[in-house]
């Protein structure tokens, strides 16, 4: 990417990070959590992510939230949930998620794992409850609308290296 491309990528992100943040801020169903945005971000440009996988990415993102109340479901069954604090609980559920998204789900909308742990680890990370729907319908939210920012971001990027390609 060119210098120029660079500083046109830094300022267009900057810009629809700050739109996006104060916007969230005006939508009580998103809970609060700015920037959960971000995080969809890092996974995005991490992943390689352009605009034309915002769609599936958005849809994997639905299930990381999903898979992380399975988590909790499994931690709580007795013997099985507390097996070396969780230890068993958690190789479970996160084999059965790779198998199923990576070997069986690969060619669908449900197939970015990356985006899936995200969402899995902000489960925790935020401390939502096992069927606390107000909160997992929050981060979902919260998710797609950083998916929606980081398509915004991308469509910047992929512009500003087409208008100052490499001299």
């Amino acid at each position: 990417m060119s210098k120029k491309a660079v500083v046109f990528f830094a300022l267009w992100t900057s810009f629809w990070c700050s739109v996006f943040n104060y916007v969230y801020t005006l939508i009580p169903v998103f809970k609060g959590h700015p920037w959960i945005m971000f995080v969809c971000l890092a996974v995005f440009f991490g992943m390689g992510s352009t605009v034309k996988d915002v769609p599936h990415l958005m849809a994997s993102a639905i299930c990381g939230p999903i898979w992380g109340q399975v988590d909790l479901l499994l931690m709580t069954f007795g013997v099985f949930g507390t097996f070396l604090g969780g230890f068993f609980p958690i190789l479970v559920g996160t084999a059965i998620t790779m198998v199923l998204h990576i070997a069986f789900l690969d060619k669908t909308p449900f197939r970015d794992v990356p985006i899936i742990f995200a969402g899995v680890a902000l489960t925790f990370g935020l401390g939502i409850g096992f069927l606390d729907y107000a909160n997992i319908l929050g981060l979902i939210l919260s998710m797609l609308f950083g998916l929606i920012l980081c398509g915004v971001c991308a469509w910047g990027q992929a512009f500003g290296m087409e208008k100052f390609p490499l001299e």
